[in-house]
Parts: C-alpha cells; structure tokens; sequence
C-alpha cells in the first residue's frame, strides 16, 4: 500500500469525448496546477468497477489507479487529476462531498449523438480486442431500445456515457451548487469556439493569474481509427511464438517493456480517418433516444445556474 499526502483537489470528472483531455494538457502547463498522472487516473473508482467502462470491460472488472509521480512536485495549490468515468460514478461523488471539500470539479458536455459515435471511434482506435464496425455497434444499441443495461457492456458505453444531463445535475447537487462554488460546467463548444478564454475563465475561477493571449494550444486525443496496415497489426498482436520466446529470453517484465514499449508504440498510433455517415433514419432514432439529452444541452441555463457555466 502506498500513501501520500498531496490529495487532487482539481477534478476534470468528464463526460468522455468531451475536450477532457485537451483541457488537462492545457491546464498542466500552468505554473500552479500539477498533474501527478500521465493521463487519467480514476483514483475515486479504483476497486471493482461499479458499471462496464468499455465493451471489453464489463461491470466488476478490477481498476488500478496508476502510480502517481509525486516525487515531481513542488508545492502547486492545484493537484489535477482527469478521470472521465468519475461522472457517472456514485463512489467518486461521495467522497468528493464528504472527503475532499476543498476540491474543485469541471464537468464537461457534448451533444449526447455525437458522444455515443466518438466514444465508438475511441474503442475501435484504443482496443485491440474491439471489433465492432459503427453499424453494428448502433444495430445493438438499436435492438436494446437504446436502453443502457450495465450487465451489456458491448453496448453501455454508448448508451450509458452520453446521457449526461443526470449526473451532471447529481453532481451540481451533492456538491452545493451555487451557494459552495466548488464546480463548473462546460459546453465542448466553448473549448472549440475560444479555448484561451474558456481555460482563463477556469484560471479566473480558481484564482489564478490567465494564460497569455500568445498561448499555443495543441488539440489532443482528436478521432481516428486503429491502423489497419499489416505491419501495424503485427506490432500490437505479435505472433504468439514470438511473444513465448520472448518470455524465455527475457524472463523480465519490466525489462521486456522497456526494449519491446518503445517499438511496438508507432502500431498503436491512430490513423486518422472521418466517421461513417449516419442516415437520415439512424439520425432520426438517436434524436428521439437522446431527446432528454439534447433537450438539457439546448437549455442549460434553465437547469444549472448560469454562474456555474463556462461558455464563450
């Protein structure tokens, strides 16, 4: 077991595919905020899962939290962690409320249709064991009533992630609203139409002097698909001879990470590439299975306190 006393108190708790992880590289530059993890941690869910997080992974699944790099730090007064399935989770909100009161949470909102396919691109570019093109991932959906079912992890990711007007709202609730001004919200189309203004209006929000008008702001984690090139497959799905006599060469884990990682990493790479086209009749059924979710998007100022809304 490991200890530590430095305590995130800066929490990008999602929805995924939402900007999260262009906001965590953005904000992790700043010379107060420090980020102990590579990417995302899930700390406040690490245990056996509460829900599917992916269609490989079904509700149960063990989550390690990664190992921290506090080693690293110098006294920032914003530790930040980015972990996108915290939102929907109920063990995360409740030790945010009753644990951590000093910590500050950013909830991040996308149109629920384009959510669900993103999310789908994300797997079928992140896991080697996903097979599932987007008709037939939407032909599941489809044939479960666009119902999220958490025994059904082929499908809960889709179903379950862009339906985020209800978490958003537990969240908003638990953690005091307006009167404890420890949460904001953000619209994806406020980082795509002024990220500098967005990331300053968080910096003004945590007391912390702006970003320059000169600030050079990469986007991060944009779509793409698995490379399907022959020398790619091979990179991420060695024959299995190979990996056998490998292990008997090197008996070492860590050290057969530490040559193979770096070679195998260009096969895990993303190739970019545009979604399918939904038609007209599957954009008809997702409209009517998100209505109450785009309706929450459309008019979100009339569920949360316009104060607790980033939007430029």
């Amino acid at each position: 077991m490991r200890r530590y006393n430095q305590t995130p108190n800066l929490l990008l708790i999602g929805g995924p595919k939402t900007g999260t992880t262009s906001l965590m590289h953005w904000l992790r530059t700043h010379e107060s905020i420090f980020h102990p993890w590579p990417n995302e941690s899930h700390f406040l869910m690490a245990g056996v899962a509460e829900f599917p997080t992916a269609p490989i992974h079904p509700k149960g699944h063990t989550i390690i939290t990664p190992e921290p790099e506090f080693h690293k730090y110098s006294g920032e007064p914003w530790v930040m962690d980015k972990s996108v399935f915290h939102l929907y989770s109920e063990r995360a909100v409740t030790a945010a409320r009753e644990q951590m009161p000093d910590a500050r949470v950013i909830i991040t909102l996308r149109d629920p249709i384009e959510l669900m396919l993103s999310m789908h691109q994300e797997h079928s570019k992140r896991l080697v064991d996903y097979n599932v093109n987007q008709s037939e991932m939407l032909a599941a959906a489809a044939a479960g009533d666009y119902q999220a079912n958490p025994e059904d992890p082929q499908t809960w990711s889709f179903l379950a992630f862009p339906r985020l007007k209800h978490p958003t709202l537990h969240w908003v609730e638990a953690l005091g609203g307006v009167k404890s001004n420890r949460i904001r919200i953000i619209p994806l189309s406020s980082i795509r139409n002024d990220s500098l203004a967005t990331l300053n209006s968080i910096l003004e929000w945590l007391g912390e002097s702006p970003f320059p008008e000169d600030k050079k702001l990469p986007h991060h984690n944009e779509g793409g698909d698995m490379n399907k090139a022959g020398w790619a497959r091979f990179l991420r799905q060695p024959p299995t001879f190979l990996v056998k006599l490998t292990k008997i060469l090197l008996p070492s884990h860590n050290l057969r990470r530490m040559i193979f990682d770096p070679l195998r990493r260009p096969g895990f790479k993303p190739k970019k590439t545009q979604r399918p086209e939904l038609s007209l009749e599957q954009r008809a059924d997702l409209e009517a299975a998100f209505t109450e979710e785009i309706e929450f998007l459309d008019n979100l100022e009339s569920y949360i306190d316009p104060s607790l809304i980033i939007s430029h």
